[in-house]
């Protein structure tokens, strides 16, 4: 693999992490006050309802909606015991809440270390799947199986290859430390309550992203690089030309051109190197991406042009899902191809691209309308819906209604409510965007209804209106009536 960079932002309340592969940004993570990841807290919870016919344990943890646990999860760690409403429960935050759906929870309680992560609530040993070595992988279940204690299960992380025992065995001991700790606050408890929550980003990042082999991390705080050193010296991890403090002049983001790279996830359109590209849109229950030649402009034959632009759409698809976290169901549209080959050859690539992407992905084979159905685990929020909200102009719809037809709306209400206008005083504000608008186009129209029914209408601005509303002031006798259409 190429050499990774960690580049790491610290400043008062906010950690920013951007990761770079082979030079190109690939994930973005933010941690401050609004946008805490409680992925991976276990908290002290109480069984709220029981639906059998959802396959469902709504629980309360504390949350303004109660959590989602599948009951075959709790079957799974409690097969004897069957879920009561007011039950009290340790559970595990596996998926943040989405939109009005509350977070996903796991009784499967899993407490992540360096190399290895506790599984308390289970009898498994396992190892990583991106460790092959069948040698090896017979190696570290032994090791885990004498490092955890009986009855107790663990999964091997990738960090663990050809790490021994001693390292295993003593990051095992403070895992179960812990997790006494925290069954002892469970049964001392009362009511709902935080028994865990997952580690500071600074640490996580370090924890789940740095390689000694291929990974370099770039810090600009020097009490977050004290951190990672502290923690590297802990695990005993080679830390010393790998881990470095940035004391330059430009902010680390711009000297490292991520702030340039960041400016362009949000767009919809994103172009390819040869001139091509896709656009990402987001309908209510998936994501859709479509892939476009463009401005390509070579020499080759219709096809190999059509299969180049394809694959290089596949790799700026599976940066594009990692990099602005996008999860659920994904559906692209690649150019139609002629050759099975071609065909074949792009769905093995866009595969392979996904195998640097720590969240579980599957792609599907193509549909008989040329369709590429992928699934992307959903577990934290995207970046679009962190750090972005609804236009208020156009209220996340992305188009706003014409000129022309908010003025019929205007005359329409005229028209309608003419009778009780009549010999009245009416303001019509709008937004000052359709202000000249109106004043040109209205004129005909509204004032010839005005003539004929003594109205008397003045047209103001109001820079407090949103583009599409318009508000409509009127006095009755000593009131004053305001609607808005």
């Amino acid at each position: 693999m190429e050499l990774r960079e960690i580049v790491l932002s610290q400043k008062i309340g906010e950690v920013k992490v951007a990761v770079k592969e082979d030079g190109e940004l690939v994930e973005y993570y933010v941690e401050r006050e609004d946008l805490k990841n409680t992925v991976g807290n276990i908290y002290r919870g109480k069984i709220t309802a029981v639906k059998k016919t959802l396959q469902a344990i709504f629980v309360n943890i504390g949350h303004n909606i109660d959590g989602f646990l599948p009951i075959s999860d709790y079957n799974y760690t409690h097969p004897r015991m069957p879920p009561k409403v007011g039950d009290p429960l340790i559970v595990q935050i596996t998926k943040e809440p989405y939109g009005t759906k509350g977070a996903r929870l796991t009784t499967v309680i899993t407490i992540p270390g360096r190399y290895l992560v506790l599984m308390p609530m289970v009898k498994t040993v396992g190892v990583s799947k991106k460790i092959s070595d069948r040698i090896e992988r017979k190696r570290l279940i032994s090791i885990a199986k004498k490092a955890v204690p009986r009855g107790t299960g663990a999964i091997l992380r990738t960090s663990a290859k050809n790490v021994d025992i001693k390292k295993v065995r003593s990051e095992a001991n403070k895992l179960v430390k812990e997790w006494k700790n925290i069954k002892k606050i469970y049964d001392e408890g009362k009511g709902t309550m935080l028994l865990r929550s997952e580690q500071e980003l600074v640490i996580k990042v370090t924890r789940d992203l740095f390689d000694q082999n291929y990974s370099k991390v770039i810090v600009d705080s020097k009490g977050a690089y004290n951190k990672i050193v502290r923690y590297m010296k802990e695990k005993n991890i080679k830390y010393r030309g790998r881990v470095n403090l940035y004391q330059g002049e430009k902010s680390i983001f711009e000297h490292y051109k991520i702030n340039s790279e960041l400016s362009n996830i949000y767009r919809r359109k994103v172009w390819l190197k040869n001139g091509g590209y896709i656009v990402i849109d987001h309908p209510e229950a998936m994501h859709v991406i479509d892939v476009n030649s463009g401005k390509y402009a070579g020499k080759k034959k219709q096809e190999d042009m059509v299969y180049e632009t394809n694959l290089l759409a596949a790799k700026e698809i599976a940066r594009q899902l990692r990099l602005r976290d996008l999860g659920g169901i994904i559906i692209v549209d690649f150019i139609d191809m002629v050759n099975e080959e071609h065909k074949e050859n792009l769905l093995n690539t866009l595969k392979s691209y996904f195998s640097t992407d720590r969240t579980k992905v599957d792609v599907i084979d193509i549909t008989s309308l040329g369709l590429v159905e992928i699934t992307r685990e959903r577990i934290r929020r995207t970046l679009s819906m962190a750090f972005t909200e609804p236009c208020p102009v156009c209220q996340g719809k992305g188009v706003v209604f014409s000129k022309p037809y908010l003025l019929s709306l205007a005359e329409d209400y005229i028209e309608r409510e003419r009778g009780q206008l009549r010999g009245k005083e009416v303001y019509i504000f709008v937004n000052p965007g359709l202000m000249d608008y109106f004043e040109e186009k209205a004129k005909e129209k509204i004032e010839s209804i005005a003539r004929e029914y003594k109205i008397h209408i003045n047209i103001q601005p109001d820079y407090t209106l949103p583009f599409e509303k318009i508000k409509i002031l009127r006095r009755i006798k000593d009131s004053v009536i305001e609607e808005e259409i």
